[in-house]
Formats: structure tokens, sequence, C-alpha cells
């Protein structure tokens, strides 16, 4: 006392030139300059917890790592922080949710620094080893000791410290979740109880600033990316209703499960305490050891459910182990909150509901990742009842609000079903184990004058084992009732006319307990045993319990133990409270206390920008060489053609790094993986960013391609097309079209092809390999003067280039220019003796040229000898198909044959060579198309080319 009083005298001499009148009106400020400090503080502290949980977590389960760790690991932690747990840090248990609340209301916000390191410490341990907990319950019981720590620190009295408390819960579950408005919103519902608390404006600000410090350190990163989602058909409403009454049922069994092995675990000898959490470890492990899915809080398998990569009877089996692991950690005594596994539930049940009503009514139903993400706030609303802070928290970590009103309905159905079905929420019925009983109306309690700001010190209490003849002579006479204990506390109050009556009834040499009518050792008091009051309570009510007791002084007890006395209230007492008499400390301590406060503020203050400053230069820095390190690893495990793995490098250098470019790897490696849904997620931030780069529209592109969205493919492809590369390449744009053009011919769209091999042949760029490819496209998309021209382009500049010569032979061919092709491929062939292509190509050509009657600058004989040589082909040809078919041929094409037989039998001169030509055509034409009606190709592909001329 006397080195506080000391300490406090030094800060007011050395800014004793302030004038604390002037600091005291403007009180404001100075929180708002707290809360910042306590948001900014909480913050870094945040960003080490997730940073160390994460770091330790990736040591412990190394990629690769023995099955046997995921045993040894969880049970080994477990008994470790079970140890410091009770040998150091007894108030670290649990959640830290309601040790927050219990120190809120009923110790007036003190939280010992103590606690703080040892709930940092023991849940990094436990979350890193595996333990089916999550990081932000300690986070809030972290964030609210800081808080309290601070405001002891400068020196504020208990009502102020106990306002400091939510500002830092709300600091560090924004820094915990990545989510500063359901930080707020669940401060305000469920550790403060009132939706209109007067701490709302600095906990919306110490929520922001812990949120820009973590986006400072760790960037801009959503915690699950998901993919829009959509309402499909209004009969999803009753099916998301449906959901909701599940979600209710699944929470009502996790909450009664967690309880009762909670209660079990009360009941055993008080020497197991630090071996209990050790059996939470064991269950985990063992589970984990078959499906390690189970261990830890599990964010990336919520992930794969929000993207619909999970099968539904992993998901369900998923629900069941994870309500058993989560629940016998906690229970055990484990270091941890039910945030994170409450949302794995969520994620798992809503999936695996959502895949069994798309197997039923796929017509009618989204995606199994709609489903997934409505149960997670379908869970969280029934475990934790707080609806409010369900919607906006899932909106916050996916960032989506397509689906928000299914989320409402879901949401609301479960919390409505699980407050009927489980009446005591879990953190209320937590407490009551403990037989802790927190005040039901805050909001009433802070308007009031509370029983606190007049109670006193017992002027005088009495032994249960003295004597009334004893007591009553020695009692003030000013006083009318007084406070009877024993060794086990508080045992009831009694009156002077009670002792009175007692002496002159003889009763003299009875003891005080014996005046107490009911009173058992073993039974807890209450209202109906003896009138009392708790500190938190109004004088109103303590108004009237005096009067319905008939007393004018009453007892003030603890909330955590009815008989432990802390005070008394007397009618002069509250009369006082009410005139404000009974203020608080005197004046001139509060005025050094505020002197104080400003100095260590400022100390402070300069300490954190200089902390601030520091961690962020070293911690920016090893990053960047750790992301370097993941994109590497990535690049090779691309190269190597191991996809799946690369995927999840790139995704550790983005959680570091937060860059443009790891995010764009990432996203080029989910394509290559096929996981359409998830590349598009990234794909699409990455649009919002730079709408013109051009591997953000390819991969958008290749999406679109791969959904069949033809139109939106087209748009993508030429925006990527012209877009920006990060290193520019005159072929990229080939390619580009050449894959769109690709995925245009798969797609059946012959006109959009023509169109972009048009648009790629303007262009090209003057390099011959790529023109020559462009050429060959043209020719196989049916564009063959094109095709023939840029050949010739090519040709122009490069006359010894064989594969020019072959392409526009083959361009020639396919324009019936067999004269020119013939050419072509000679020339292909001089430059390259071995193209059997060209070899091949060539013999059909002069096939087609000898076979031609209609060629030009031919005399009429050998018209004459080429239209019975073609006649005579084409008889051999129908000859054979109806042999091999074992066909025997109608009287009318008998006839036909048998004149053709009889024409080719013909010798000598004809009358007239161009009627015997004419007469040698029309045959050969009626029996080509008899020819035609056999299946199969003909054998003479030249002979069915000139034929197809002259059966036109």
């Amino acid at each position: 006392m006397n080195r506080s009083i000391h300490r406090r005298q030094g800060w007011k001499t050395l800014f004793g030139r302030m004038d604390v009148r002037q600091l005291e009106q403007h009180e404001e400020k100075v929180l708002f300059i707290l809360t910042l400090m306590i948001g900014a503080a909480v913050g870094l502290v945040i960003v080490a917890f997730i940073v160390l949980t994460e770091n330790l977590g990736s040591r412990m389960y190394p990629a690769g790592g023995a099955a046997w760790r995921r045993v040894l690991v969880p049970t080994a932690g477990s008994l470790l922080t079970g140890f410091l747990l009770v040998r150091y840090f007894r108030d670290a248990r649990g959640s830290g949710i309601p040790q927050t609340k219990v120190a809120l209301f009923l110790h007036s916000g003190v939280i010992r620094l103590r606690t703080v390191i040892g709930k940092f410490l023991c849940s990094s341990i436990s979350l890193a080893s595996g333990i089916a907990l999550g990081r932000e319950g300690p986070s809030v019981q972290i964030g609210a000791g800081i808080a309290s720590a601070m405001g002891r620190q400068f020196g504020l009295g208990p009502e102020k410290t106990r306002t400091l408390v939510p500002i830092g819960a709300s600091a560090a579950l924004a820094a915990a979740f990545n989510t500063p408005i359901a930080a707020v919103l669940f401060t305000l519902e469920e550790v403060i109880g009132d939706l209109h608390a007067r701490v709302l404006g600095a906990i919306v600000i110490s929520s922001a600033t812990s949120w820009m410090v973590l986006h400072l350190l760790l960037g801009d990163e959503p915690l699950f990316h998901v993919p829009a989602y959509q309402l499909v058909h209004p009969v999803e409403f009753i099916l998301y209703a449906a959901l909701g009454a599940l979600g209710a049922l699944v929470s009502t069994l996790f909450i009664r499960l967690l309880l009762r092995l909670r209660h079990y675990f009360s009941r055993m000898p008080a020497w197991t305490t630090w071996l209990q959490p050790s059996a939470g470890g064991l269950v985990v492990g063992i589970l984990g050891l078959f499906v390690p899915a189970v261990l830890g809080v599990g964010y990336g398998h919520v992930s794969e459910a929000l993207n619909s990569r999970m099968a539904l009877g992993t998901m369900a089996l998923l629900v069941v182990l994870k309500v058993v692991a989560t629940a016998s950690c906690y229970s055990s005594g484990n270091a941890g909150g039910i945030f994170g596994p409450s949302l794995f539930i969520g994620a798992m049940l809503g999936g695996a509901f959502g895949a069994g009503a798309h197997m039923l009514m796929p017509d009618y139903t989204g995606s199994v990742g709609a489903y997934a993400l409505v149960g997670m706030g379908v869970a969280f609303a029934g475990i934790v009842r707080a609806p409010m802070t369900s919607v906006f928290m899932i909106f916050e970590i996916t960032r989506d609000y397509s689906i928000i009103v299914p989320l409402m309905v879901a949401n609301l159905t479960s919390y409505f079903l699980s407050s009927r079905m489980q009446k005591k929420p879990i953190y209320e019925a937590l407490m009551h184990q403990d037989g802790i009983h927190l005040p039901t109306a805050p909001r009433a309690r802070d308007e009031e004058t509370s029983v606190s700001q007049g109670m006193r010190a017992p002027e005088r209490v009495l032994q249960g084992t003295d004597r009334v003849a004893d007591v009553l002579p020695a009692l003030p006479p000013g006083d009318s009732a007084w406070a009877v204990v024993n060794r086990g506390g508080l045992m009831g109050m009694v009156t002077r006319r009670r002792l009175l009556e007692a002496a002159e009834s003889g009763g003299g040499g009875k003891t005080l307990a014996e005046l107490l009518p009911g009173f058992e050792p073993q039974k807890v008091p209450t209202a109906a045993n003896f009138p009392h009051l708790h500190p938190d309570q109004s004088l109103e009510a303590a108004l009237r319990r005096m009067a319905e007791s008939g007393l004018d002084e009453l007892p003030v007890v603890s909330r955590t133990d009815p008989r432990k006395m802390i005070a008394s209230l007397g009618l002069e007492d509250a009369m006082a409270a009410y005139r404000g008499e009974k203020a608080g400390e005197p004046a001139a301590p509060a005025a050094a206390r505020r002197t104080a406060s400003m100095g260590r503020m400022a100390v402070v203050i300069a300490l954190m920008i200089a902390l601030g400053g520091f961690l962020s230069w070293f911690y920016r820095s090893r990053r960047t060489d750790r992301a370097e390190e993941h994109a590497v690893r990535g690049e090779s495990l691309m190269a190597a053609g191991r996809p799946a793995e690369a995927v999840e490098q790139f995704r550790s250098a983005l959680s570091i790094s937060h860059s443009f470019r790891d995010r764009l790897a990432l996203a080029s490696a989910l394509v290559t993986a096929r996981r359409w849904n998830e590349a598009e997620i990234y794909f699409r931030e990455l649009g919002r960013e730079q709408p013109g780069s051009g591997p953000v529209n390819l991969g958008l592109g290749r999406i679109a391609a791969q959904k069949g969205n033809v139109g939106e493919a087209v748009g993508f492809y030429r925006r990527a097309v012209y877009g920006t590369w990060p290193e520019e390449s005159p072929l990229r744009g080939l390619e580009i079209r050449r894959e769109l053009v690709d995925f245009l011919g798969r797609s059946g769209q012959a006109a959009r092809v023509r169109a972009e091999l048009l648009a790629l042949a303007a262009e090209c760029p003057d390099d011959p390999g790529a023109r020559r490819e462009t050429a060959g496209l043209l020719l196989d998309h049916a564009l063959a003067a094109e095709a023939a021209a840029m050949y010739r382009e090519i040709l122009a500049g490069s006359p010894r280039d064989g594969a020019a010569h072959a392409g526009l032979g083959r361009a020639e061919f396919e324009l019936g220019n067999y004269a020119a092709a013939r050419d072509s491929f000679r020339s292909a062939l001089l430059q390259n003796p071995g193209d059997a292509a060209s070899e091949a190509r060539l013999q059909v050509v002069e096939r087609v040229l000898a076979l031609d009657p209609g060629a030009r600058g031919l005399r009429a004989a050998e018209k004459y000898a080429r239209s019975r040589a073609l006649l005579e082909a084409v008889l051999a040809s129908l000859d054979g198909c109806l042999e091999r078919e074992g066909r025997t041929p109608a009287e009318a094409l008998r006839g036909r044959l048998e004149t053709a037989r009889r024409s080719l039998d013909r010798r000598g001169r004809p009358r007239s060579y161009g009627d015997a030509v004419e007469e040698n055509l029309a045959l050969a034409a009626e029996l080509w198309r008899e020819r035609m009606r056999c299946p199969g190709p003909p054998a003479d592909e030249a002979l069915g080319l000139v034929m197809e001329r002259f059966s036109e």
C-alpha cells in the first residue's frame, strides 16, 4: 500500500504542473486515448498468439509426419498444459468467456496479468498440439485481461476498470476472427448482455483499432474463400428452416454432452485435476489417428466444405466425431474455446444436409457449400446463443452477402428451438456448474444506484457460538440487527427484538445459532432462508428487501459464495448513497490517480509505437522470406506435375505475403488441379484489384470455358489477349487465341471460330513459326484461301521453307487447285525428302490429275481414254462393294452395270469423242451414286475427289 502511494506521488510530482481539474473535465478524451491503446496492444498480442500457434502447430505436425504423432502430440500437450494450469495458472482453464463475464460483473473487472500470461501460453500449446478447441474464447479473456491490467496500472478505480473489460474483449475477438462488426455485437450481446450499453462507442473504436493492427501485420485476407451462392428455388427456405431445426438438435446434444462430461470430471478426486486435460487429449488423439480432420480447429476442412469438395459421408462422420472430441477436450479442463469448433460442426452438418437435399431434389437446391455456410451460423446460434452475432460473423468471415436471408431464417430457427430444448445457454450453464449466478439485468443495474455504492464494513459481527446473555449487554443501542457467522461463513441475521424475547423467556443460555430458524450448514442460503443482498443489486431492491424482512440492516454477500459476507447495508447507508454522500475515494487521491494515469499513458503510448514499429519491420522482413520459400516450392511442384501439392505451398505463401503474385499463383494452380470453384473465387478478387491483368482474365476465361459459358469465356480470353502481362511476349496473343479457338471448336461455334482465326491472322506477329501455325489453324477450320495467302507470304520471305510449301500444297488441295498443289508438294519434297505426308499427298494429287477428264488442254482422244479409265475404276469399286456385302443388284442397277461393261468392251474409235465422253461420264456418275450408298469410304481417295466433281 505504501509503495503504491509513493509511486502515485512520484507520478504526481513528475506531472505536477498539469491541472488535475482540467483532466477530470476531459475524462472522455482520456478514455478515448486509453481505448486506442487497448485496441492496439490487444491487436499486437492476438497477432502474436495467432502466429505462435500456427508456427508451433506446423512444427508439431510437419508434412508427411508419422501417424503416431496424432496420438502422442495432443496427449503430451494436454498433459503439459494440465500441469501448468494447476500449478501456476488456475484461472486460465476453459474457454475464457465465462471467466471474463465473472470478472466483469463480480470482481470489478479485475483479471490478473498472471492469468493473461497463462491463458496465452497454455492455449498456444493446446491449440498447436491439435486439441479440438478454438482460439477465439481464449483471445477474449486475453484481451479483457490486458485491458484490466492497463486500467489498474493507470490507477483507475473499480468502475472504470470494469468499463475497460468489454473494450479489450471486443478488440481481441476482432483480431482473432478478423470480424470487427461481429466482435462488437458479441461483446454487447453475450459479454455485457446489453445491446444499448453506454460503452458502445469505446467498444467499436477498440474493435476497429485492433482490426487495423491485424491488417497491418497479417494483411487483408478473409478467414474463408467461398464461391458465389444464390437461392435456387423458394422451397429452399423450408430446407433452411429444417437445417435450423437439425442444428438446434445437434447444438443441444453437444451442450448436454459437454456439461455431463464436465460434471463427471468435477466429481473426480482433486489430485487428478492436472491429469484430467490429458484425457481429452487422448480422446482427440485416438480419433485423429483414424480421422485426422478431427485434430485442431479444422478451418481448412471447413473451407473444403464451403467449396463443395467433401463427400456426404465424410461430413456426417466429422459432425459426430467433432462433437465428441470438443466436448471431451473442453470438459476435461483444457485451455481453448468453442467458437471455432461450433463453426466446424455447423459447416459439416450443413454440408451433409445440403448434399442429401441435393441428391433428393437437385433441381430445387443450391450447392452443398451454401448449406455448409448456413450450417456454420446455425450451430453458432444454437450453441453460443448469440443470434445477431451469428449472422454478421458468417457474413464477415466469408464476405458473402448473397445468402443472408436464408442464414437469418435458419439461425433464428436454431436459436428458438435450442433455447426450448436447453434452457440455459452454454456459458451460463458452465458458470452455474461452478456455483456462480450472474445478475440478469445489466442495463438496469448500470442506470440505478447499486448496493456497492452504499455498503460498508459491518461494525459488529456476532459468532454463532456466542450466548444470548453474554452478547445482549454489549450490543450498541443504536443498531437493531447483526450478522451471525461461524467457521463456515454467514449463518443469518439476528435482531435485538429476537435477543430480548429469548432472554425474557429464559433462553439466555442459548447460542445465537439456536435462535436462527431453519439453519442447515449444508444448505445454500437463499432469500427464503434469510434476507441478504448482493453488491450489484439496486438500492431499490435493497429497500424492498428491508421492508419485506422488517430489518433496517442486511448482510451483503458474494454471488460466488453466498456464505461469504463482504459488507452490510443499513437504511441510513442507502439514504446516504441516494444523496450521493458516499462518492468513493477523496478528491486528492483521485486527482493523483488521474495525474499518474496521464503520465503512464504517455510512456505506454511511446513504448507501444516503438514496439509496434519494430515488430512490423521484423515480421514483414521475416514473412517475405518465408513467403518466397513457399512460392519457390510451389513453382517446383507445378513444374513436376504435382498441382495439388503446389496449391498448399502457394496457399501458405499467400497467408504470409497477401500479395497479388502469390494469389495469382494459387489461383492458377487451382485451375491446373481442376478445382474450378475455389480458383474462381481468387481470380474474381484479383480481377477486382487489376481488371486489365492478362493472366487474371486468362484464368477466368479458362474457368468460364470449363463451365460452358461461351460468351463469358470469349470476353475473358479477348481481354487476356490485350491485357497487361508481367513479361511481354509477341507470341502470347497467338497462344491465347489458339486456346480460345480450340474451345470454340469443341463447343461447335464454327462462326466464332472463323472470326477469331481471321482476327488472329490479321494480328499475327512477323514470326515464321507463328505464321505457319496460324495458317495451319486457318486450314484446319475450312479457311483454305486465307491459309494459302499466308503460306505464300511466308514463302516470299523464306522460299526454302519446306513446311510452308507443304502447307501451301494442303491449302491448294483443299481449294481444288490440284496442279498448284502438285507443284507445292514437289517443292516440299525437294526441301525435305523425308516428308512422308507430302509424299502421300503428292501421289493422291497426281492420281487425281491423271483421272480427271475435264483437265484443260487435253485432246479429244485423251479425254475419251480418261473417261473410260474413270468408268472402269468406278465399276470396279462398285463391284467390290456388292461382293463384300453379298448383295444382288436390283434389275435397274444390273442394266446400268451391263451397259457400263458393254461400253468398256467396245473397241475402236467412237463416232463422236464428245458424245462418248459424255456417255461414259454420265454412266460413271450414276454408278458412283450407287457406290456411295455402300457403307465405308472408297479405298481410292483420288477417284472419290474426281467423281465428287462430276456427280454434282
